[in-house]
């Protein structure tokens, strides 16, 4: 449905203001240094080789921040809504996002451009610190490095102007809300228009050029052209992803957040084209180089875009051939249908009553079929590929291993591994059958959903603190990338309502529920795994790109950085939703969180980091007076964060926590 937009109110925006200005600060500063360490790192002449590559790279930055600049003072409070607001109503939002949020845009463009910028950075410092390696692994290097580039260009660059074109349209022209639930219509999004797609072709005018750059130093016409398309499609995959998960899926996310969880699955997709490209073409010298054994890191990383790709092209093929959708929308015709009768079983009318009870019993009967039919479509799919795509890839990558025989084989290889999953195991059965909130109604749902927060410390510290066992760190990595999978499968279940199993596991997960969960599907829980997840996986990827020997590199990024999600949401969010109910009493700028829980976060999560930084890390890494200041700085900064934006903190306090102590 489109509706006219005639003017914005500033109702109910004051009150957020200056959290969105302390949130602004915050985004800009990292961009800012960051572009500082990157034309400081010049001083040694070793950050890129070719001149054309630095200047571009540090240009790809400033364009960055001047777009947050353009975000700041373009898209304000006073346009964010439609001006049709005659009853406050969230459906007269200019895009369907979630509500009591702002866009975080500005967050949205940014983060992970900088996280990839981080580590270029880091990529430098291994060049610089290994000048003596063999040229095989100084190529690999450079070839990650060029990759990675490219991904940080585009999304610095072209996916922003993308997003700004997109919503600029529709914001100036008109409001899309989404049609009402019994509607019949097949399309959740609204086409583009003749606007947009004239700016499609100026934007790639500026593909265009930027391909041509020497930063990409191709000699080859024709190359040029490939990666104008490549960087091109790319961004514009950004955009259609980002498209689906606002409108198909309303008041579930942001606008920053839908463009975070957009790139990485964009870089997700186009790593596993690239990874396929490479097999057609027999292009696999680099991997060899760095796959040594059974359960060697390589074969740990073919696991992880099996698995999480695997469930996200599950939820594609739902979603292409509208599955999920047309389950949920018989379900919910079923239970209203059902309602309806114990509505006319309460009247005194019998005759009409019985009337109404036979029509609704036969309406009944047709939709039993038809949903016996259409679930059993759903499993038969996500069955399908689970058995017939996915097993296979994962054999081929493991060289013909059955995947769940070298699953128990990697688990039965290490009395750590065997003892770390009796202790899950045991976690999770108290969990599912002990802890409820129904129990505990004394308790605020706020600090019961701290529970998972904690559950979360308890399960995932001890194996990340056995730093210098490489089998614990590729088990994290497994473990993540198989838990990931599910909760995106069991959302999958959750959203179609497929019976039997989607009503007990909706009735359980939904009890854990508050404000920010009012969409189609929960989001939350699987910000919260990201969150935890993400900082490993980069740390994981990271030295997996050194690795030309089999060895663990362990002076490339902080020590701290796999811990950032444990440390922020683990530690630092829980004990500021803690403090701040019991002792808060003064609220920051007017919103919802105290500055005593602020400060309590921010104490906790500096003690947390210092005691880890001190006793766990590894000799090279003293805690000296730079370290304990930075460390203050970026637990500070990320409690601040934390205070001032309206996103899920889940996802981004780990990802702002990682950049600012690597930088």
């Amino acid at each position: 449905m489109i509706t006219e937009v005639k003017e914005n109110p500033s109702n109910n925006n004051s009150n957020n203001n200056n959290n969105k200005q302390l949130e602004f600060i915050f985004q800009i500063s990292v961009s800012i240094i960051l572009l500082y360490n990157t034309i400081n790192r010049n001083n040694n002449n070793n950050l890129i080789e070719n001149f054309y590559k630095y200047s571009f790279l540090i240009l790809s930055i400033i364009i960055n921040i001047c777009y947050q600049l353009f975000i700041k003072f373009n898209f304000t409070s006073k346009n964010l809504r439609s001006s049709s607001y005659k009853n406050n109503s969230d459906d007269n939002k200019l895009l369907v996002e979630r509500q009591q949020s702002d866009w975080g845009l500005g967050l949205g463009i940014s983060i992970i451009p900088n996280i990839l910028l981080v580590i270029l950075l880091t990529l430098n410092n291994i060049n610089i610190n290994n000048n003596n390696n063999n040229n095989n692994n100084n190529n690999n290097n450079n070839n990650y490095f060029t990759i990675i580039s490219f991904y940080q260009i585009s999304l610095s660059i072209i996916s922003p102007l993308f997003l700004f074109n997109h919503i600029d349209t529709y914001r100036s022209l008109k409001i899309w809300t989404p049609p009402p639930s019994s509607s019949s219509s097949s399309s959740n999004i609204p086409s583009l228009t003749k606007r947009e797609y004239s700016n499609f072709i100026i934007i790639f005018l500026i593909t265009f050029i930027i391909s041509f750059t020497p930063f990409f130093n191709n000699n080859n016409y024709f190359d040029n052209l490939k990666l104008t398309l490549f960087l091109f499609l790319f961004s514009f995959i950004f955009l259609v992803i980002t498209k689906q998960l606002l409108y198909k899926l309303p008041n579930s996310f942001t606008i920053g957040e839908a463009s975070i969880i957009s790139q990485i699955i964009t870089i997700l997709f186009s790593e596993s084209i690239r990874y396929f490209y490479n097999i057609l073409n027999n292009n696999n010298s680099s991997i060899n180089n760095i796959n040594n054994g059974k359960f060697s890191r390589i074969n740990i990383l073919y696991c992880f875009y099996s698995l999480i790709v695997g469930s996200l092209f599950i939820v594609f093929l739902n979603s292409l051939f509208n599955v999920a959708k047309s389950l949920r929308k018989l379900m919910t015709d079923y239970n209203n249908n059902n309602n309806n009768n114990n509505n006319n079983n309460n009247n005194n009318n019998n005759n009409n009553n019985n009337n109404n009870n036979n029509n609704n019993n036969n309406n009944n009967n047709k939709l039993i079929r038809k949903i016996i039919i259409k679930s059993s479509l759903f499993y038969f799919l996500v069955i399908f590929i689970i058995l017939c795509m996915i097993y296979p890839i994962l054999s081929y990558q493991l060289n013909g291993e059955n995947p769940f025989v070298w699953v128990f084989e990697y688990i039965g290889s290490s009395d750590r591994i065997k003892y770390i999953i009796g202790l899950w195991m045991v976690l999770l059965v108290f969990t599912i059958f002990s802890y409820q909130p129904t129990i505990h109604s004394s308790i605020p749902m706020i600090i019961s959903r701290k529970y998972f927060h904690i559950l979360a410390i308890v399960m995932f510290t001890p194996p990340l603190l056995l730093e210098g066992d490489d089998d614990m760190y590729k088990f994290m990595v497994l473990s993540y990338s198989v838990s990931i999978s599910t909760l995106i499968l069991l959302e999958l279940l959750k959203y179609s309502l497929a019976p039997p199993l989607a009503l007990p596991i909706r009735h359980y997960m939904d009890r854990f529920l508050d404000d920010r969960d009012s969409g189609l599907i929960t989001t939350t829980h699987i910000y919260l795994l990201l969150g935890c997840s993400i900082p490993l996986f980069l740390t994981f990827f990271m030295d997996l790109i050194h690795l030309g020997n089999g060895g663990i590199l362990s002076n490339s990024y902080h020590f701290l950085s796999p811990f950032s999600g444990i440390l922020t949401i683990g530690i630092g969010d829980t004990m500021a939703s803690y403090f701040g109910v019991k002792y808060g009493r003064n609220k920051w700028f007017g919103s919802q969180k105290s500055i005593e829980g602020t400060v309590a976060g921010s104490i906790f999560t500096i003690v947390a980091s210092l005691l880890l930084y001190y006793f766990c890390s590894t000799s090279s890494s003293t805690l000296t007076f730079s370290s304990i200041f930075k460390i203050i700085i970026t637990s500070t900064s990320c409690s601040l964060m934390e205070a001032s934006t309206t996103q899920i903190d889940n996802l981004i306090l780990p990802l702002f926590y990682f950049t600012l102590i690597n930088l």
